[in-house]
Formats: C-alpha cells, structure tokens, sequence
C-alpha cells in the first residue's frame, strides 16, 4: 500500500506493507511505534491508532466529528471538518481540517490500495 500524507502543503509518501479485509486495513505507522486501524464502509471513514501514540478520529463527509489524540498519558480532544472523502476498491482519500489544542492544519490523507 501506498500511505500519502500531506500536511499544509508538505507531503510525505511512504510504500508499508498492509493486510486488507472487507471493511479493514491494518499497518504500522511509519512514523511511530503503533498500530494503525482503518475501517471504512461507503460514507464514513474511522482510524484508530493503538501503541506509542493512541488516536481516533472519525470522517464524515461535509461533517465536523470530535477524536482524540493521546501520547505519553497526555490525551487531547481533536476536530475534524472532512472536506473531501472518496472511498472506492483502490484508493481512500480524505481531505479535511484538523484541529488539536487550537492549531489547524489542512491534511490530505490517501491510502493508495494494491487489492
């Protein structure tokens, strides 16, 4: 799989090994010692982070969801305001603000699948 990351402009692409099933793909963060979590059904996207870091965020089109965020017992409330969500047998892209501890950031995420 191909894992996208682009944060206000700068992007980082990264080829991770992934195991896919119907509704669920699951790799390791290429940026910290966890395991990543993507569930996914037509409209909604939910990620879910698990080890050094612990986050889950929810994706709803044209929607503003709350997450949170949590690093060395730390834990933060996050906004997210999904812009963009295509969801389809190849490819997972989500474009959206993120908003953590009052600092926003536009991101694009995209999970590029080899299916």
């Amino acid at each position: 799989m191909i894992l996208d990351i682009t944060t206000d402009g700068v992007k980082a692409s990264y080829d991770i090994p992934s195991s896919f099933e119907p509704g669920k793909i699951t790799f390791k963060d290429p940026n910290a010692d966890a395991t990543v979590v993507v569930y996914f059904r037509l409209n909604e996207v939910l990620i879910r982070r698990e080890g050094e870091i612990t986050s889950q965020e929810p994706f709803l089109l044209n929607q503003t969801t709350m997450g949170y965020y949590r690093q060395s017992g730390i834990t933060f409330k996050t906004v997210i305001k999904t812009k963009h969500l295509i969801i389809n047998q190849s490819l997972i892209k989500i474009e959206y603000e993120h908003t953590i501890e009052g600092l926003k950031t536009c991101k694009t995420l995209e999970l590029s699948l080899f299916i």
